[in-house]
């Protein structure tokens, strides 16, 4: 009789065990799965930077958006969308040079580095941080930060 009780509450524990494995395993797959979503928006946004489609990255960028440039200038998105709809800042390619990204809840940092070519030959290596929430179940990037140097 004994050993049915042992038996009996191994099992329940290797039930328990496996079910818990199981939950943490399907919390990192949909985290993994998350963050690549993340990776190939911020690879999207370039995309649409270097050709010009603006509506695009006005769309994935959060009303509230905060822009801290290279310089320290800090612009809006309303700023910034004028600016890449008059011309006077363009990007002319963009080459990724490595990123990763986390996610916390409905909150996402992505880091990275890249090439940026802007305005007809300007080039700057910079290292980035965007913020991405969610909202509406769709992703807006709030905050970016460039800085220089890798």
């Amino acid at each position: 009789m004994l050993s049915k009780i042992i038996l009996i509450i191994v099992f329940v524990y290797a039930i328990a065990a496996y079910s818990q494995t199981n939950k943490s395993t399907n919390k990192m797959d949909n985290s993994t799965q998350m963050e690549q979503e993340i990776l190939n928006l911020s690879l999207e946004k370039f995309k649409w930077k270097t050709e010009g489609k603006v509506d695009l990255v006005e769309d994935l960028f959060d009303d509230e958006l905060i822009f801290v440039h290279l310089t320290g200038n800090i612009t809006t998105k309303k700023e910034w969308i004028s600016q890449m709809r008059s011309k006077s800042f363009v990007y002319n390619k963009i080459e990724l040079k490595e990123h990763s990204a986390k996610v916390y809840g409905n909150t996402a940092v992505l880091v990275g580095k890249a090439k940026f070519t802007v305005n007809g030959g300007s080039v700057y290596n910079l290292v980035y941080t965007e913020v991405y929430t969610r909202k509406n179940n769709k992703w807006q990037l709030v905050n970016l930060h460039t800085t220089s140097g890798y």
